[in-house]
């Protein structure tokens, strides 16, 4: 099960959903515990890929405010909802949203014009 996981990430399938996904099922943790573990795990594997990133590609820093404001208000929105929501329900929803993801990156991603 590890080296399929393994794969789909290595192939682009998201490994967020893919370590939640884990963490629910193979490791029966309650659904806001994996989410949890998922976003400590993000903040250090974003921080590193901001570093590199700093350095390669300029950034666009005029952005940077109204994209972290909305990001802490958006955190702090979703972490409410889920701590009122039913584990099922949540479950459910974030399976919707991983399917929802999943068929935009197989159908629509290389369609969409970026400026």
């Amino acid at each position: 099960m590890t080296l399929i996981t393994a794969i789909l990430a290595g192939l682009g399938v998201g490994s967020a959903g893919l370590f939640v996904t884990w963490l629910t099922l193979v490791e029966q943790l309650p659904q806001l515990t994996a989410q949890g573990i998922n976003l400590i795990f993000f903040i250090f594997s974003s921080a590193t890929a901001l570093a590199i990133h700093v350095f390669r590609t300029p950034l666009l820093w005029q952005s940077l405010i109204p994209l972290i404001v909305s990001g802490i208000a958006g955190s702090f929105l979703g972490a409410g909802l889920a701590t009122v929501l039913p584990q099922v329900l949540l479950r459910r929803l974030f399976g919707v949203m991983l399917i929802f993801l999943g068929t935009f990156e197989l159908f629509l991603r290389g369609k969409i014009k970026r400026k």
